[in-house]
């Protein structure tokens, strides 16, 4: 039994034949004989027909799909742009902020400096348009008794040039009540 297994398995390497280098063009494949057009089946003629077909039903889906997203990018773009500027403003109203509360800081240091200084004389005093407090409240009670409204004498007195009795604000309706109490 061994015997002819080894025969069998000797048998199959003899069987196989020597590699052979032939000269003569039979070692390599020769070139197929048939031209391009003899290879073609009828079947592609029909198959560039169909997909012709498909691609001219599609071309006017594509363009559509393709005028949408340039408006589409027009629109991104546009978005951007705006976006942009109003990031600029923002930067532009916060340094304003900045420079102006950087003013103030710099406004209030001196006024500190001037609360040193005497205040400055009203030209009431100076032009002979000097009232008294009771010439003020007798022209206060007078209107009132006309029928004025305490905004009504407020612009009279402004309009007079009469001082505030501290000199330094200016007639205000809410004055003119406080005082008629």
């Amino acid at each position: 039994m061994s015997d002819f297994l080894r025969n069998l398995r000797s048998s199959n390497k003899k069987d196989a034949p020597p590699q052979r280098k032939n000269l003569a063009g039979n070692y390599y494949p020769k070139p197929e004989r048939r031209t391009l057009s003899d290879r073609r089946d009828i079947s592609d003629f029909d198959q560039i027909e169909t997909l012709a077909q498909r691609l001219g039903d599609a071309l006017p889906e594509i363009l559509e799909n393709m005028t949408t997203l340039t408006e589409q990018a027009e629109r991104l773009a546009a978005t951007h742009q705006l976006t942009a500027e109003s990031k600029i403003r923002q930067h532009n109203a916060v340094a304003d902020f900045f420079n102006n509360l950087n003013s103030l800081l710099t406004e209030n240091t001196e006024t500190d400096t001037a609360k040193d200084q005497p205040r400055e004389v009203t030209t009431s005093y100076a032009s002979g348009t000097h009232y008294t407090k009771d010439d003020i409240l007798s022209i206060i009670q007078n209107m009132r008794n006309q029928g004025a409204t305490f905004s009504i004498i407020a612009d009279y007195l402004k309009e007079k040039g009469m001082p505030t009795f501290s000199g330094r604000g200016e007639w205000h309706a809410q004055t003119i009540h406080r005082l008629c109490k």
